[in-house]
């Protein structure tokens, strides 16, 4: 027993002295009327100092286009589906993104997720893991756990058990969640942050649901407003074709519209309950 406990202490030590990305493979059905249709992304959670960051590789890498870009004067219109990062810090979680038209956003997420630990254990990739349940965004999920990493983190907002969630699933298969690699990173690696000289605009769970709400009838609706103030002006794309700011406008509109159209089926599907 003793040297499992002076195991469990020099594992930990060298993992917390080493910044880590855990990558997960994420798949998911965003589209309720076409289950068929099954979405993949590969999602990381970066670990640094007992803090972490949970993004997507393929926005990582448009965000990193859209500076670009930027730097050249021209307006890219992202294509990722998933648009947020989630942030875990001194036992908080927060939502982060720049989706909803009001430049970057930053949401507390204060609720607990009440766990259910339970006895079944499983071996997920080269792990041991036990089995945990709970209730979160108006779905049941099912978390695989293990104690061979002993940080309780995990993908999206999932946190609090006593070691990392390495696969976690909803009861209608639409999200799962699945650990599929490991590495060291840099400490100082930094995320490329659009508009980085402008505040980060902080909402409680509440006022998110608000806006939520107000984008989902109208999600072009600041694109528009900063046309009419003169700050989206005629230019020429990516591929050299000009355009201008009204058809900006108009692209990013009925984009936006399609987008939620098919988005029918979001991880907290709960919010869709709200009116």
């Amino acid at each position: 027993m003793k040297n499992i406990i002076l195991y469990m202490f020099i594992f930990t030590h060298v993992l917390h002295a080493q910044s880590k990305r855990f990558i997960y493979e994420y798949k998911y059905v965003p589209d309720s009327t076409d289950k068929a249709n099954i979405l993949r992304d590969l999602m990381f959670l970066d670990i640094t100092n007992h803090e972490s960051l949970f993004y997507s590789q393929y926005k990582y890498s448009e965000d990193s286009i859209s500076i670009a870009e930027a730097k050249k004067g021209k307006f890219y219109i992202p294509k990722a589906d998933i648009m947020y990062k989630i942030e875990k810090k001194a036992s908080k979680v927060f939502f982060k993104t720049i989706d909803y038209g009001i430049g970057k956003i930053k949401v507390e997420d204060n609720r607990k997720i009440n766990w259910e630990i339970l006895p079944d254990k499983e071996k997920i990739g080269k792990f041991t893991a036990q089995k945990a349940k709970c209730s979160f965004g108006g779905r049941k999920w099912t978390a695989w756990f293990t104690v061979d990493l002993p940080i309780q983190d995990g993908p999206y907002k999932f946190n609090g058990l006593p070691g990392l969630i390495v696969k976690i699933e909803d009861s209608t298969n639409s999200h799962k969640f699945e650990l599929v690699g490991i590495k060291n990173i840099e400490k100082d690696i930094q995320y490329p942050e659009l508009s980085a000289r402008s505040d980060e605009l902080y909402l409680t769970q509440e006022k998110f649901i608000e806006l939520f709400k107000k984008y989902r009838k109208d999600p072009a609706a600041e694109t528009r407003r900063l046309y009419m103030m003169g700050r989206i002006p005629d230019q020429k794309d990516t591929s050299g074709n000009s355009r201008t700011g009204l058809e900006i406008v108009r692209e990013v509109d009925i984009q936006a519209k399609e987008r939620i159209k098919k988005d029918n089926n979001i991880i907290e599907i709960d919010l869709l309950e709200y009116k």
